[in-house]
């Protein structure tokens, strides 16, 4: 993600109007100065946020028993999930909604004549976001997918990474005098073999393992 130590800075001091301004966007508090004050408590421990924005959702059995119908929700997009907070009109207490990123299939922004739209799809269902500031649906759908796929090759870098060879090199030796005895490599060929396995640093590496191992008389 570009610019990553910055936003992550600025989550340190929670300064969401210099994470909107470096989104080349405004902060849109409207509805949400609450949920934003609250949004410290919520984040968890190295969690940066990559975007902020508004809009309308529908309630959830979670929700505050004082709300009804659709509520305005801070919508935050950070490097764990998508994170939703909706303060209570009449109490203190705050609705928290968490999606992880390992749910999501993809992100998409559309923008109307005022407003915009975000929708996350989940593959089993579509989470909308609606009545959202124009300017800032396409910076956290864009940022969104782009973390998304960050995140993906990341984990199939690691996931096709080969793993270490197993075979002791000892093993190895043993393997090259066989192939020479049954005559599937010629003295030479079992002479290279061997001088080169020898001159490997693994090797070296496993014969002082092996001579540390052996107790002094």
């Amino acid at each position: 993600m570009d610019n990553y130590e910055s936003y992550a800075e600025y989550t340190r001091e929670r300064d969401w109007k210099s994470i909107c301004k470096l989104n080349e966007i405004e902060l849109d508090s409207f509805g949400t100065k609450k949920e934003l004050k609250a949004l410290p408590e919520y984040l968890e421990p190295n969690e940066v946020v990559f975007a902020l924005t508004s809009g309308m959702m529908d309630q959830t059995d979670t929700s505050n028993s004082f709300d009804f119908g659709t509520n305005t929700w801070l919508v935050v997009l950070t490097s764990d999930r998508f994170l939703f907070l909706d303060a209570a009109m009449l109490t203190s207490s705050v609705d928290s909604q968490s999606i992880r990123h390992d749910r999501v299939q993809a992100v998409s922004g559309s923008q109307g004549f005022m407003f915009g739209k975000i929708s996350v799809d989940l593959g089993s269902r579509m989470l909308v976001i609606d009545n959202c500031h124009k300017s800032t649906v396409k910076v956290m759908a864009s940022l969104a997918n782009r973390w998304i796929k960050e995140l993906g090759e990341k984990s199939a870098s690691q996931t096709s990474s080969p793993a270490p060879s197993q075979t002791p090199l000892l093993d190895l030796l043993e393997r090259l005098e066989k192939l020479r005895a049954l005559g599937a490599l010629s003295d030479q060929e079992f002479n290279d073999s061997k001088e080169k396995l020898l001159s490997s640093t693994e090797f070296r590496s496993e014969k002082d393992n092996l001579l540390s191992s052996i107790p002094a008389s």
